[in-house]
């Protein structure tokens, strides 16, 4: 791990959220960069960079002659993009600004690459940002969109059903922000998404986050805070059934004697994917 893995200042939820997500898949997300092959000293535009550890990682990648761009619609998550640039040790160029991937401020064929992780789905019109990626990079440049849980993700080894319906749930939750189309769906029409934007072929890959007990600290914590506390908190009651809210609760708190972190034998699997495709020539 990193030296830089610690806790950059309070900040929102969804902002702590977003920090512990990507400590949790720090050692595959920094993988994945290296098996892009980004070209040493290029150019990149990360779009939705959150809290700036993708964006980081990106500017490791391709050494200190490299320039990476991070924006990002929210004013307070580019301020921790801003702070954590200033990690010791930094050597790449490292630019955050607010800005909208709809329509990005930036001159045609200005960058090597676009990197939009865990965002695309969040945009009601992929298109549109889609073709603004195309436009800001250089015809032969490569366009990657990484998604978390293409594939759904294992945190109950064992409670199959109860985790399905846990699943179905979240997926009821988010379709107030999500409308007709879950976030699931939309992250599993990707590849869809670019082809109708121009882009193909469409590379695949997928990485997983395998952890097992004992647990490290940016595990536990993204687990207990993110998925059991958060994603299935109180928020999954009204769409749960008592004797499935009661197994829940059992598993997933930690003052549970059932408390599913603390068996030794407890394992999670967790998928991130990207697609890539370079920009047509």
């Amino acid at each position: 791990m990193a030296q830089h893995a610690h806790h950059h200042g309070a900040g929102s939820a969804a902002t702590q959220t977003l920090e512990r997500m990507n400590r949790f898949q720090e050692p595959e997300g920094r993988q994945a960069i290296a098996d892009l092959h980004l070209p040493d000293a290029s150019r990149g535009l990360d779009v939705g960079c959150g809290v700036g550890w993708y964006a980081l990682w990106l500017a490791a990648a391709i050494g200190p002659q490299g320039h990476v761009v991070g924006i990002d619609p929210s004013g307070e998550r580019v301020e921790a993009a801003k702070r954590l640039a200033q990690t010791p040790g930094q050597h790449a160029t490292l630019e955050f600004r607010q800005g909208d991937g709809n329509a990005i401020e930036a001159p045609t064929h200005s960058f090597d690459w676009v990197w939009c992780g865990d965002v695309l789905h969040h945009i009601d019109t992929p298109q549109v940002a889609l073709q603004e990626f195309i436009r800001v990079v250089r015809p032969g440049g490569t366009i990657i969109i990484k998604e978390s849980q293409v594939l759904q993700a294992l945190f109950l080894p064992g409670h199959l059903e109860l985790e399905k319906q846990l699943q179905r749930a979240e997926i009821q939750v988010n379709r107030q922000e999500a409308g007709a189309v879950s976030f699931q769906e939309r992250r599993q029409r990707t590849v869809t998404t670019m082809y109708e934007a121009g882009l193909s072929p469409v590379q695949i890959r997928t990485y997983m986050v395998e952890r097992h007990a004992p647990l490290d600290e940016a595990t536990r914590g993204y687990i207990q805070h993110s998925i059991f506390a958060r994603n299935w908190g109180p928020r999954l009651r009204p769409f749960l059934d008592a004797q499935d809210w009661q197994q829940r609760s059992a598993l997933c708190e930690v003052d549970s004697p059932q408390y599913i972190l603390q068996s030794p034998a407890y394992y999670c699997l967790y998928p991130i994917t990207l697609f890539t495709a370079s920009v047509p020539r």
